[in-house]
């Protein structure tokens, strides 16, 4: 009985048989492998609009209530700062409250409406004995020394005395240059000192090798010639100036431009799909492949797989996402949507009690809440090196 090619509900690929004859080997890994690339489309079209959905609630809710901290952050630090100065508090109070001042007005200062905040930079550097901007070059400073001290043990040659430590690009231009370099040497000394082999190429290769060779290399010619021949096909079909109909133009303009990503792409799937639909109109025209050609496609489509898998699984280091993993790590790339809004029912939390506070340190008796505000910072504090007692006895039980 013959074997046809037909479009489920969803424009699958899928072969089918009539009757009781089975599906072959490899007509099986077929149908698999169009389904599993049908799904990795699905895959990456719903996790690319969850975190363009993440990426607008940060734009237009958690920017805002960010921006808006800051600037009641802001305040909060003139006024600590004006009880800083006024010695009403105790020296041990004083002195914390000067610990908490710091942690504030670094992160302000590091924020770009900070960084034009005369009076802030000015609290910085009574703060900590010197200025922002020095602090800034000495801990730059202090990563190019480790970039040279790491380039030393690998003996490796890197040239960083022209480099601009307040440009950013250029920084990260030359730490991946750095871990490039370290990578080359770590492999050439695996293969320095990895046990003598004897040379493939010196070794008979079996019948296997030099047929899974043969296939392989006719794959690739049948890659070429099936990609190219259906290209011309549809685009001879599509071509949106030989069509008179207005309507019907625009929908060629489309699927020209479908089928012109397809053929960069080399995505034999969509071409398939697309000549399927407008060439063959639903016929079976994949009855006629024997073994020989099914295996070849086969070998095409599972390269399409593992890109597509790439694809899916490096969604998340796409530039326009980058805000996202930064601000909430590693759970954004399974939860984007949730992670977001946690963490904006979280900020809208922060942001009314910080509201009650500030209303409350701009009181008459805001000298009694900033004492209490120190009081909660040392109790935290506590609990910090408290954790982290424990953290250091387990490791050392651990590697005593």
């Amino acid at each position: 009985m013959q074997q046809k090619l037909k479009q489920s509900k969803s424009q699958s690929l899928v072969i089918s048989t009539t009757g009781k004859k089975l599906l072959t080997k490899n007509q099986q890994a077929f149908n698999k492998l169009t389904k599993r690339i049908e799904k990795l489309h699905k895959e990456i079209e719903k996790k690319e609009l969850q975190f363009d959905t993440a990426l607008k609630i940060y734009g237009n809710e958690i920017y805002p209530i960010s921006n808006e901290l800051d600037l009641c952050r802001r305040q909060l630090v003139t006024i600590l700062w004006d009880a800083y100065q006024s010695y009403k508090l105790s020296k041990t109070d004083q002195r914390h409250l000067k610990a908490i001042l710091k942690d504030h007005v670094f992160e302000l200062c590091r924020q770009p409406e900070g960084r034009e905040d005369e009076a802030l930079h000015t609290m910085f550097t009574q703060l900590n004995g010197e200025t922002f901007e020095s602090m800034e070059r000495r801990e730059k400073e202090s990563s190019k020394d480790e970039m040279l001290r790491a380039a030393k043990l690998m003996d490796l040659d890197i040239d960083l005395d022209d480099l601009d430590m307040n440009d950013q690009r250029a920084m990260e231009q030359k730490v991946a240059e750095l871990e490039h370099k370290m990578a080359e040497k770590q492999e050439q000394e695996q293969q320095q000192y990895a046990p003598f082999k004897k040379s493939k190429a010196s070794q008979k290769k079996t019948a296997k090798q030099l047929e899974t060779e043969r296939m392989q290399k006719a794959a690739e010619e049948m890659k070429q010639k099936n990609i190219s021949t259906i290209y011309k096909q549809l685009a001879k079909l599509f071509h949106p100036d030989l069509e008179q109909d207005e309507e019907r133009k625009i929908e060629k303009e489309v699927l020209m431009k479908e089928l012109i990503a397809a053929y960069e792409a080399k995505n034999l799937h969509m071409l398939l799909m697309l000549e399927l639909k407008w060439i063959h109109n639903e016929n079976d025209h994949l009855e006629t492949l024997g073994e020989e050609k099914l295996t070849i496609y086969l070998q095409i489509l599972r390269e399409q797989v593992r890109d597509l898998e790439y694809e899916a699984d490096s969604i998340v280091d796409q530039p326009r996402y980058a805000v996202l993993f930064e601000l909430f790590g590693l759970s954004v790339q399974q939860y984007p949507i949730e992670s977001v809004h946690q963490h904006l029912a979280e900020l809208k939390q922060i942001q009314l009690a910080f509201k009650k506070d500030l209303k409350a340190f701009q009181s008459p008796t805001a000298l009694r809440h900033i004492k209490e505000m120190i009081q909660e910072w040392k109790q935290d504090q506590q609990q910090k090196r408290e954790a982290n007692d424990i953290e250091e006895e387990f490791m050392r039980m651990m590697f005593s």
